[in-house]
């Protein structure tokens, strides 16, 4: 009996423990086949582990723009790789491929020049979300065309960038080029939260942030301490693998029209910036828009020193200055930077700064570098007036020039005079909150450019006079170059 029990048992146990050939091959499937939910399953822990970590171990806390600075870099390390994960910045190389109107790829590429933050893979997945490319499309909350801009955003921002005629929001190219001057203003009030600690987050999530919600709710919320994988920045990045080349992929050689290979330029919008630190991809060049005569007439009484050519050299070293953006916006940087640098040297007349008395108070000798040109040397000079040891440091570094063991340079060759003002121009944002080249192209207005130079000197009331004095000089050589000054209330700081 038990015998026969175990011989039951063992034909009844059979089946578990010996496959046959069919049922070892759907076992075989079977894995096979749950492969891919096993990745994503570990992708998703991944980043569920990353974001853990953020809040500490325990729960998810809000990341304060007042947080120790340790803190804050291993958050910081967290959030990018939380990001990466989620689609990146979209820096990669642009694909137009999945556009599906292959006549909006040359504009898109074209738009993305208007600052540095914005980019075509950008562009195209927030046209893709907003709209699926229909230019006719007319949202529930009002918004129209392509990217889904109100009719008050594009009224503000919109432009004839067709050259049709009339700037329309349900028309294609006119929508894409407003996007971008839109998107480049919420990047400029971003940027300026982000340096006042008033918000936290990237820069870029938060632009998005102000793109879907508004720039007060950006502020109210804090940024966005916490992230949020659902919400419209992280949405956005979900598309940026859509609108990237891949490895494999053939480059686009001719995207924009111009019949240059941007693989082969330095100038395509996707390699890294120049000096200038901007994409280097000009809309245009600068120096065509001023003549030597224009140039003359504006300065009557200036010193032979700051020469013509010396300016137009200059310019060539910085190829986004005054050729970035449409051309009423290349005409007002134009105006602006000439207005800043005639209020600064007396009308192009004074080469060294007139106050003796002060020469010696340029010197900041706790630097590793020290001044090794003497106490007093680097006083004010040039169409800027260049001045302390430390700008003279970076300033040298960044075009070449030994400028801090020999910074009489700068009053004795006219162009690299003319290279320190843009390059003070160009990448500093002294004692403002951006750029003078990114107060003029992002939609800070002229206003900003002040502050940048002269901050509460002359802003908040500091000294009106002055700041009155640089608004006459603009709007003076905007009407010389042809070009409306802009809106009043950005004229001033």
């Amino acid at each position: 009996m038990a015998a026969g029990k175990m011989r039951a048992a063992g034909q009844a146990t059979k089946p578990l423990t010996k496959f046959d050939s069919a049922q070892l091959l759907w076992v075989v499937i079977s894995m096979v086949g749950m492969f891919p939910l096993v990745i994503l399953a570990l992708l998703a822990l991944i980043i569920l582990l990353v974001i853990f970590g953020m809040a500490g171990g325990s729960q998810m806390s809000s990341i304060s723009p007042e947080t120790d600075p340790s803190a804050s870099a291993s958050s910081t390390n967290s959030i990018n790789a939380v990001i990466e994960l989620s689609g990146g910045d979209g820096r990669g190389t642009f694909s137009g491929k999945n556009v599906p109107d292959q006549d909006l790829v040359a504009p898109i590429k074209s738009a993305a020049k208007k600052c540095d933050l914005l980019t075509p893979v950008i562009i195209a997945a927030q046209i893709d979300y907003a709209s699926e490319f229909g230019a006719e499309k007319k949202g529930p909350q009002g918004g129209k065309g392509l990217s889904q801009l109100t009719d008050e955003v594009f009224d503000e921002y919109g432009e004839d960038d067709d050259d049709s005629g009339e700037a329309s929001v349900l028309d294609a190219e006119d929508s894409i080029h407003a996007h971008a001057r839109y998107f480049c203003h919420l990047a400029v009030e971003t940027q300026r939260l982000l340096k006042d600690k008033k918000v936290a987050g990237d820069h870029l999530t938060l632009t998005l942030m102000a793109w879907e919600m508004g720039l007060p709710a950006v502020e109210a919320n804090g940024g966005m301490p916490v992230l949020v994988l659902d919400s419209y920045p992280f949405q956005i990045r979900g598309l940026f693998a859509k609108y990237t080349a891949t490895d494999d992929e053939e480059p686009d050689t001719d995207a924009d029209g111009d019949g240059d290979d941007p693989a082969a330029d330095p100038t395509s919008p996707t390699t890294p910036p120049t000096q200038d630190g901007t994409n280097a991809d000009p809309d245009g060049d600068g120096a065509t828009l001023l003549s030597g005569s224009t140039f003359n007439a504006m300065f009557p009484h200036r010193n032979s020193f700051y020469s013509y050519a010396g300016l137009t050299d200059a310019m060539k070293k910085f190829p986004a200055f005054a050729g970035t953006g449409n051309e009423q916006t290349r005409k007002r940087e134009l105006a602006a930077f000439l207005a800043n640098i005639n209020h600064e040297s007396g009308g192009l007349v004074h080469v060294e700064e007139i106050n003796q008395a002060a020469w010696g108070n340029y010197c900041d000798a706790g630097q590793p570098y020290g001044c090794p040109a003497g106490q007093t040397a680097y006083h004010g000079r040039g169409p800027i007036q260049l001045s302390w040891n430390t700008n003279y440091k970076a300033a040298g570094d960044a075009l070449g020039l030994d400028l801090l063991n020999n910074p009489d340079l700068v009053k004795n060759d006219s162009s690299v005079a003319w290279q320190t003002a843009l390059w003070f121009w160009m990448t500093q944002s002294g004692a403002g909150s951006m750029t003078a080249h990114d107060a003029i192209t992002g939609g800070g207005g002229f206003g900003e450019t002040i502050r940048t130079i002269n901050g509460a000197l002359e802003c908040g009331g500091g000294n009106s006079a002055q700041v009155q004095a640089r608004v006459d000089a603009y709007k003076r050589f905007a009407a010389t170059l042809g070009v409306d000054p802009g809106d009043e209330g950005a004229l001033r700081c």
